[in-house]
């Protein structure tokens, strides 16, 4: 594996999954697989995610925990219900059409990491570009983000470039030269990671039309921070979209509560 391609891996997980990660290459029989882990975790201490290429068109991903986790894995234990919910919402990400098989016979619905025994099994769909970096990075986005994110959720990471644990909590009231209400941070990266960085409303992708720069995709509270009386927990799945900047501020055009959306979704359609 050339390094521009590993720091693809790294860099598309890394991205995808809102905490540091390191990947090396390993032997896979005739052709190299991709090992992922959190960087401050060693491989055996934590979850780690592989990559194989399997058959002429495939890949297969699997999730599974080192010998010596038996303390993540007690973090892990005590998230709290919000993180858990948030982490099978992120599991849930990877599309249907592959194969998911999750240990002991749980579904995407209500698994649990309880042991070291943990491990999900995905097989992907056949490709046409197999081998290409382009392949590589479709099944890292595809599946290997998503499972290396609800662990990340479980172990309480927060964004990378953050030093404050925030958690799900939102609606603080921080003092500076007015008084606002603080916005998880955590939650955005969540809100991305399970709705996607397009418009919820227009389906407009700023990053598909302008590349890096256009990371403007903003996040909206179905119910105004503004309306809070005190700190609540919001659901990054169910609490959360994301829309463009141009919706976002026609659906804060009627005050004091902004349109549903499916009253945006009307305007846009009347337009």
């Amino acid at each position: 594996m050339t390094t521009s391609r590993a720091e693809l891996l790294r860099s598309t997980l890394q991205l995808g999954v809102g905490a540091a990660v390191s990947v090396e290459e390993f032997t896979a029989g005739p052709r190299s697989g991709w090992r992922a882990h959190f960087t401050d975790l060693r491989s055996l201490n934590g979850p780690t995610c592989t990559i194989t290429p399997y058959g002429l068109k495939r890949y297969k991903v699997r999730l599974a925990f080192g010998d010596y986790a038996g303390s993540c894995i007690r973090q892990m234990r005590m998230a709290g219900e919000e993180q858990v919910i948030s982490a099978r919402a992120l599991l849930n990400r990877i599309p249907l059409t592959y194969s998911l098989s999750i240990t002991a016979g749980q579904d995407r619905t209500n698994w649990l990491v309880t042991d070291g025994l943990f491990s999900v099994d995905v097989a992907g769909n056949a490709v046409s570009n197999h081998g290409t970096e382009a392949a590589i990075a479709a099944v890292a986005n595809e599946v290997a983000v998503p499972l290396l994110a609800s662990m990340a959720e479980l172990i309480g990471y927060d964004e990378v470039g953050t030093s404050v644990d925030e958690g799900n909590v939102e609606g603080n009231a921080i003092e500076t030269t007015y008084l606002r209400r603080e916005r998880s941070r955590r939650n955005r990266f969540l809100c991305m990671s399970i709705h996607g960085n397009k418009c919820i409303a227009c389906g407009f992708d700023p990053v598909g039309n302008y590349g890096a720069q256009g990371n403007i995709i903003e996040v909206h509270h179905i119910e105004p921070l503004s309306a809070l009386d005190e700190p609540r927990i919001y659901c990054p799945e169910t609490d959360l979209i994301p829309l463009c900047p141009n919706c976002h501020r026609i659906v804060h055009t009627r005050r004091p509560f902004p349109y549903s959306l499916i009253e945006l979704k009307a305007i846009l359609q009347d337009a």
